[in-house]
């Protein structure tokens, strides 16, 4: 099993989801293909709005909004999941048991671009250990929805 960090601008968007999606842009379709069902994914706010986890799911898969051209079965649009905007989340990554992890406050602060981050890659960069906290929340706490 992998971890993700995925960068999900203020959260706004990300709170008002409707739906277990996330939506990211086309460019990241090949980060993407890397996941695999079970490797589990963690939702950060942007340096400005805190740099923190705001949530952990379970990634299960993702649709390529341009693989539905005609007949949405698998995607949804922005305004179907509650996103405000129109950036173009063409791929949209499904996740389940979600937890909300605000309150324990795991702030990062990495350097780099990409909104999808593995975690392997920088850990050495971050001060708390994910996996440890991913094997309390398993323990711990309720899944959200």
């Amino acid at each position: 099993m992998n971890h993700w960090l995925i960068r999900v601008g203020d959260g706004k968007n990300f709170r008002n989801s409707k739906e277990m999606i996330w939506g990211v842009k086309k460019c990241y379709k090949g980060m993407v293909n890397k996941f695999k069902p079970g490797d589990i994914l963690w939702f950060l706010v942007n340096q400005d709005y805190g740099g923190k986890i705001i949530g952990m799911a379970e990634f299960t898969n993702f649709y390529d909004r341009k693989d539905e051209p005609f007949i949405q079965m698998n995607t949804i649009t922005n305004s179907e999941q509650g996103w405000e905007g129109d950036s173009e989340f063409d791929i949209q990554i499904h996740y389940k048991n979600l937890y909300n992890t605000e309150k324990q406050n795991i702030k990062i602060c990495l350097k780099c671009r990409s909104s999808i981050i593995n975690y392997e890659i920088v850990k050495s960069k971050i001060k708390d250990d994910l996996i440890l906290h991913y094997n309390n929340y398993k323990f711990y706490t309720e899944i959200l929805r």
